[in-house]
């Protein structure tokens, strides 16, 4: 059976489909993936273009390359597609796409992930004709790492063995497609690698959710203790925390499991302004953001694919979020405070406080997401640019 790509291997690969960008010469891509140019054709392999943006102002550019492996690796395949570009409006025009729609194996996915990968999946299968790949290893960073994903779910069907490695990449489907595309490929063939100061692999938030499900996969310590752009970098950070490892010995932080009154304590703690100093940093926001998924298993009573629904009908969302809160408000005082406490802590995580007494409403738990999701994507804009 093919073996797996290494973590180096495939970070390399995913930082190549940049050089790409603007010149289909597949040199450019070979130079930049030195430990995998001996394994796989690059210098010979396919440029694919596609589309990001909305209507009038969607533009087309190199979105990666498909590679056939060559020694060892004959008969298998390498398909890659980059992530989003810092100088390239357009493809923060596909992140901010908040919308469902039916993805590729029939479940609600990211309407702007699907729509990217939609641009170059009829150049890799053109790719893929008459040919049995004994195994495909499909591999993105960022916006690239949802659009593989999707990808990977759709050639999951053809035969081969399907591989699938993300770097910094954000959710791409519901809780139903995060499940059964989990299945369909296998938790072992998925490697899932993201830094703990990254902020675009929190996003988008619940309904979406990540593959594998229900894993933490490769989560690795990232540059400093704050959210930091920096993290995102595929040749200044990925490369770096994977260099000389298998994926057995990657430096991986090992989840801290929690209960919810555990979860609850924190809160309390952090909402306090006497609480810990809690500004950008990365482990109290996954520490919020856990609380918010404890909160809603606590409070959901529909499987998050059908609350995804509701998108389709131009529910936001936001708009989902603050109503299935207020529902847990309203049905236990111990949950209304632990809502209240993240709200609070929230807001002490962007450096704003909130008063003590505010009643707790579906505007006002609106208004609070509404600022940490805006928040975020504001950090991640504002460090795009220093690479400009």
């Amino acid at each position: 059976m093919a073996m797996e790509l290494s973590p180096i291997q495939a970070a390399e690969i995913a930082d190549s489909t940049y050089q790409v960008r603007l010149s289909s010469n597949m040199r450019f891509a070979e130079a930049a993936a030195p430990s995998a140019r001996e394994s796989f054709d690059i210098a010979g392999g396919a440029h694919v273009v596609g589309s990001t943006g909305m209507g009038v102002i969607e533009q087309q550019t190199g979105f990666g390359y498909v590679a056939w492996g060559k020694g060892p690796r004959q008969g298998e395949c390498l398909v890659t597609v980059r992530g989003t570009y810092p100088k390239s409006g357009y493809d923060w025009l596909s992140n901010v796409r908040m919308g469902g729609i039916i993805g590729p194996s029939g479940y609600i996915v990211h309407t702007g992930f699907w729509r990217a990968a939609q641009s170059v999946l009829p150049q890799i299968t053109e790719q893929l004709r008459g040919r049995n790949p004994s195994a495909l290893h499909v591999v993105g960073h960022s916006l690239g790492g949802a659009m593989a994903t999707l990808i990977a779910d759709s050639l999951s069907g053809m035969g081969s063995k399907v591989r699938l490695y993300t770097f910094g990449a954000p959710r791409s489907g519901l809780e139903g497609h995060a499940e059964y595309l989990t299945g369909r490929l296998g938790e072992q063939d998925i490697y899932r690698c993201y830094h703990d100061t990254d902020p675009v692999p929190m996003v988008p938030i619940f309904p979406y959710f990540h593959v594998p499900y229900g894993s933490n996969a490769y989560r690795l310590k990232g540059p400093g203790k704050l959210i930091s752009i920096e993290a995102h970098s595929m040749p200044d950070a990925y490369e770096k925390s994977v260099a000389g490892c298998t994926w057995s010995s990657l430096p991986v932080i090992l989840p801290k499991h929690s209960s919810f009154e555990k979860a609850s304590e924190w809160l309390a703690d952090a909402a306090k302004d006497s609480g810990p100093f809690i500004m950008r940093s990365a482990t109290a926001l996954q520490l919020i953001l856990s609380a918010l998924d404890w909160i809603l298993k606590q409070v959901r009573s529909a499987p998050a694919n059908v609350l995804g629904v509701g998108l389709f009908a131009g529910t936001t969302v936001l708009d989902t979020l603050a109503r299935l809160l207020y529902s847990g408000a309203l049905q236990s005082i111990r949950l209304a405070e632990a809502i209240r406490n993240m709200m609070s802590a929230a807001m002490r995580f962007m450096g704003r406080a909130i008063v003590s007494t505010v009643e707790i409403t579906v505007g006002f738990i609106e208004y609070v997401l509404g600022l940490l999701f805006r928040f975020l994507s504001a950090m991640a804009r504002r460090a795009l640019d220093m690479f400009s």
